[in-house]
């Protein structure tokens, strides 16, 4: 569970912390306040890319912290003393710099930023406004079929099998080459593995802090120019702005005795001489305390360029140039080996592939046999939902053609195993059941496919459960009773997990249970979006506003008091 939430000089925000309630937690504010900040911070810790735009402007350097509770929760418990990390109370740290560093904690040990990813999966589950679309993309309705039945680890084996029999052909193709070829191919490899190992990779995040440096000394040089340029027209040779100053100064001092007029004048460019004379000194000393290297400028255009050959290469990032590196290595071993050797590999070939063959076997009976408890689940979800009619059905097809390696029933057709085993696997839906089941990435409209994702998501959680789940505008596109009946899932939800609910609808913000805690996001020019828990009136004046606008009418507040008393 998510206890509380800390964050300093991210995007809009100057600085807040904030704690969550156990049950549902709601979020709201105006278009453009900052909502979206929240879940871009949170997104940071579970491990998404960081970027020097998201630090606030002025800073130099944003920090995103977060709490959480671990009780209950024997996966992240099991992954955490896995990794000799104290799995009393958990706190994940991240810090971005404006020199493009950044550093990731977990309980103060400095870890990197793939164990967030990796963690991240235990303790939140993010759905975005987005999220609905990919369901359009068939290779998340697997992922989401094997969740539902508890295939996720078995599958997550099944592949590494698959790649290491990947692995062993690609040795056994190498060993297969003839004399002349092998010495070729030998020639070729050890060039790149020479080249790349010269280069001294050490991952895409090199090549980002490089180019931030980069820009940062180019511009120190036109700095250091521009400034010198300024202190000479200030305090240079002759005919300089402060000597200029200077005498104008002493031709006023001697007529203001005579004239109050001119002695105002007097005073004036007197303060601004003086004025100007300290600008003069500061301007000299910020340029002396510039840090530039003209050697180290090229040094770093040396190594970007050298990593830039490396990518144009082996690309397209630096990490893909270094399983290029291993790969190919991997080749070079197989090439060398022995004939033994090379009748062991195709033993060892035959082995997994048997192995996949019986685990594809299997997991494929697994995932059918769930499959219309899955339907049916889904489809009362989907009635709750106000789509009575719609019919989701889940097809599963195996593939077969001449690179096949299992024959079933039919003698003729070779199905072939893939990484997740032999099956493909599309949601199909109709709108009632006079109409034939489609694709239905080619039917679905936003709001149907809002509801689809969210009857999914009380399936699975309630049979796999995640401690936090949190909603990104989940009603996008619904309206009405429809935002209604979702506002209803959605307390449902919450009675099992933490829930968070960023929402535009008075519908939804409207719930009512005593779970509820609701919070507004405010922005503020002067002080920086901040985050407000809501009393009773604060909520009832803030749903006025949703429901009736910035002009709030005393209809508007009977209706949002109606709301959270369950009565409308």
């Amino acid at each position: 569970m998510l206890d509380e939430l800390y964050i300093k000089d991210f995007a809009l925000i100057n600085e807040i912390r904030i704690g969550f309630g156990s049950g549902l937690n709601i979020i709201t504010g105006e278009t453009g306040a900052g909502k979206s900040i929240i879940l871009g911070a949170l997104n940071l810790l579970m491990g998404s890319r960081a970027s020097t735009d998201m630090i606030k402007s002025g800073a130099q350097r944003s920090i995103v912290e977060a709490s959480f509770t671990t009780d209950k929760n024997e996966g992240l418990i099991e992954f955490l003393q896995k990794h000799a990390i104290d799995d009393d109370n958990l706190v994940i740290k991240r810090e971005i710099t404006v020199e493009g560093k950044g550093r990731c904690y977990i309980n103060s040990q400095q870890v990197p930023v793939q164990l967030l990813k990796e963690i991240g999966s235990f303790l939140l589950d993010i759905h975005g406004q987005n999220e609905h679309q990919n369901i359009l993309d068939i290779s998340s309705h697997r992922s989401i079929l094997d969740r539902y039945a508890g295939l996720t680890l078995f599958v997550n084996e099944f592949k590494k099998l698959f790649y290491k029999r990947e692995e062993l052909k690609q040795k056994l193709k190498s060993v297969s080459l003839n004399e002349d070829e092998k010495n070729r191919r030998l020639e070729i490899l050890k060039y790149e593995i020479d080249e790349i190992e010269k280069a001294d990779l050490k991952g895409n995040q090199e090549f980002d802090e490089l180019a931030v440096r980069e820009k940062v000394l180019d511009n120190a040089e036109q700095l250091i120019k521009d400034l010198a340029g300024i202190y000479d027209r200030l305090l240079g040779e002759e005919g300089n702005i402060v000597n200029e100053l200077s005498y104008m100064e002493k031709i006023l001092e001697k007529h203001s005795q005579y004239d109050p007029d001119i002695e105002k004048i007097f005073n004036s460019v007197q303060e601004a001489y003086y004025l100007l004379s300290d600008s003069a000194g500061e301007i000299r000393a910020k340029a002396d305390s510039i840090n530039y290297s003209p050697e180290e400028v090229n040094s770093i255009k040396e190594r970007i360029d050298v990593l830039q050959n490396i990518i144009r290469k082996y690309g397209p990032t630096v990490e893909s140039a270094q399983s290029h590196l291993e790969e190919i290595k991997n080749e070079i071993s197989g090439i060398e080996l022995s004939s033994d050797e090379e009748r062991q590999l195709r033993n060892n070939i035959e082995k997994l592939s048997n192995e996949l063959i019986e685990r594809a076997l299997s997991i494929s009976e697994t995932r059918k046999r769930v499959a219309a408890d899955l339907e049916k689940l889904v489809q009362k979800e989907l009635a709750d939902l106000g789509m009575p009619d719609t019919k989701i059905r889940i097809s599963i097809k195996w593939v077969f053609g001449p690179d096949g390696e299992y024959v079933g029933k039919e003698p003729e057709k070779k199905y072939m195993i893939q990484p997740a085993g032999f099956d493909v696997i599309e949601f199909l839906l109709a709108s009632n059941d006079q109409d034939v089941l489609r694709p239905l990435r080619k039917i679905a409209s936003g709001g149907e496919m809002s509801r689809i994702m969210l009857a999914l998501k009380k399936v699975i959680i309630d049979s796999d459960p995640v401690s936090t789940m949190i909603f990104d505008e989940v009603d996008a596109g619904v309206g009405g009773r429809v935002a209604e009946m979702v506002g209803n899932k959605l307390n449902q939800l919450s009675k099992n997990a933490q829930l968070f609910v960023i929402t535009h609808l008075h519908q939804i913000a409207g719930l009512s249970n005593p779970s509820v805690t609701h919070y507004k996001v405010i922005k503020d020019i002067q002080k920086g979006t901040r985050i407000q828990k809501l009393t009773e009136d604060q909520r009832v004046e803030e749903l006025a506003r949703m429901i009736g606008g910035e002009t709030i009418t005393k209809s508007a507040l009977d209706h949002a008091r109606t709301l959270l008393r369950g009565t409308a």
